[in-house]
């Protein structure tokens, strides 16, 4: 018995592309160019509808809120090492999101989705005794706390646009539950993945794609960082105070 090759042609239901005409879900590009705005067309292309004035308006804040996170982080540290050795802008681009990929650093939004998928799926004394039961094991639960602040702006703003919305999606009541607890018990807050990944699940983002988010929200950040560099004239190869703070018993 001989097998034959069957080609199948390459279809989407994402776009449609004819001479001189592009439509995404159906709707003509003219007319999306002409009156979406950007956080609107993210929405769309993920979803394929048009978020409501709520949706929209969460969607903005969580990209926004991504873009400014200071310089002493290690993906901007690569973006400005990267314009030391006079790399062009997309190879410092990619050096920045590689080395913050992990989940103590930009991965984080991916890992707390994760994790607040998990979690909902328990029932509220099961989610109260698996919190307690992290606290008293030590372990750390992802979407809260911050090395820098005690209380992180960019989430306290975040929820405050969420409930100014009147948002009550189950992920972000979830996570409101979770901090008050840890609060109490350890003077632990919310940090922008917590807050930004219940918001997103809410919405009905896929965790798969949550470095969408940072990718769009950092890039800003990067550039600007990357020619702040160059317009300093850093030498290529500098001497570098290399070290790692350790903890000391005295006495």
């Amino acid at each position: 018995m001989t097998k034959r090759e069957k080609r199948i042609p390459w279809q989407s239901q994402i776009t449609e592309v004819r001479p001189n005409e592009l439509r995404t879900h159906g709707v003509n590009q003219i007319d999306i160019i002409r009156s979406f705005s950007y956080e609107e067309m993210v929405f769309f292309l993920l979803t394929g509808r048009r978020p409501n004035d709520v949706e929209k308006e969460l969607l903005r804040a969580i990209i926004v809120s991504h873009i400014s996170h200071g310089i002493t982080g290690q993906s901007t540290l690569a973006v400005m090492m990267a314009a030391d050795c006079r790399s062009d802008f997309l190879h410092a681009l990619v050096a920045g999101f590689s080395t913050g990929a992990g989940i103590y650093h930009q991965g984080g939004l991916n890992a707390t989705m994760q994790e607040l998928q998990r979690l909902d799926k328990l029932s509220y004394p099961d989610l109260m005794a698996h919190v307690q039961k992290s606290l008293k094991e030590g372990k750390r639960i992802i979407g809260f706390g911050h090395r820098f602040h005690k209380v992180d702006p960019r989430a306290r703003t975040l929820i405050a646009i969420a409930e100014e919305l009147g948002h009550n999606g189950r992920h972000f009541q979830m996570i409101l539950h979770i901090e008050k607890i840890l609060r109490q018990e350890k003077g632990i807050s919310l940090n922008i993945e917590g807050v930004g990944g219940a918001i997103l699940l809410d919405l009905g983002f896929n965790p798969e794609i949550a470095h969408l988010i940072i990718i769009i929200g950092r890039s800003p950040m990067y550039a600007a960082v990357y020619l702040e560099r160059l317009a300093q004239g850093r030498a290529p190869f500098q001497k570098i105070e290399v070290l790692d703070v350790v903890e000391i018993e005295e006495g």
